[in-house]
């Protein structure tokens, strides 16, 4: 059995990172913001969890924070407010995940997250597409960490 050649990347905020290429996203229209860049891969530490990296193959300065919203907001429901999926090719709508990006502000208590433009990758073909959704029933920047009045 031939073992696979592990690609490298080197990334400013995550060092050195090891991956095989059948582990690369493809995204035919890229992140909003980062329309250039379609290929990426998802990076995960345990001591980071729930956290991951959805890092550029393309462009390794870019590394966005992502989150799985489903465990957090368990209404949490975007393919019901998206009208077309056929660009990630679903048969299993359990092979899809779902990814919302994550925003730091200057502290940790202004961390929101983004539920308007949940990102889903199919986990089958490595297929993903970020969703802008056009209702006001999901907000940009939602705070992560509720802060007491």
């Amino acid at each position: 059995m031939e073992q696979k050649k592990m690609e490298t990347l080197k990334t400013e905020k995550l060092g050195e990172l090891g991956y095989n290429k059948e582990d690369i996203i493809r995204f035919e229209d890229g992140i909003v913001g980062y329309e250039e860049l379609k290929q990426f891969i998802l990076v995960n530490f345990p001591d980071c969890r729930p956290f991951e990296w959805l890092v550029s193959v393309d462009n390794p300065l870019v590394a966005l924070p992502v989150i799985n919203p489903v465990p957090l907001f368990t209404d949490y429901d975007p393919l019901k407010k998206i009208d077309d999926v056929s660009a990630l090719e679903m048969g299993n709508k359990e092979k899809v995940e779902i990814f919302c990006i994550v925003n730091i502000g200057d502290d940790a208590s202004n961390v929101t997250i983004n539920l308007k433009g949940p990102i889903l990758v199919n986990m089958i073909n490595n297929k993903g597409k970020q969703f802008v959704l056009t209702d006001d029933y999901y907000a940009l920047h939602y705070p992560l960490v509720q802060k007491n009045a």
